[in-house]
């Protein structure tokens, strides 16, 4: 089931992670970094596709 989110939410979203990814490559934790950023890419995606 996929659930849907405000485009607020998916905004916030993009931020955190993006956010918790610069601390990860900050930190030495690449692979950390590289799964946050592909769940920032999914969040774009969900906002690209609305109207």
């Amino acid at each position: 089931m996929t659930e849907t989110h405000s485009v607020n939410d998916i905004r916030t979203a993009i931020r955190e992670l993006s956010a918790r990814a610069d601390l990860a490559r900050k930190e030495g934790r690449p692979d950390d970094a590289a799964e946050l950023e592909r769940r920032v890419q999914g969040y774009r995606d969900e906002l690209a596709s609305r109207p």
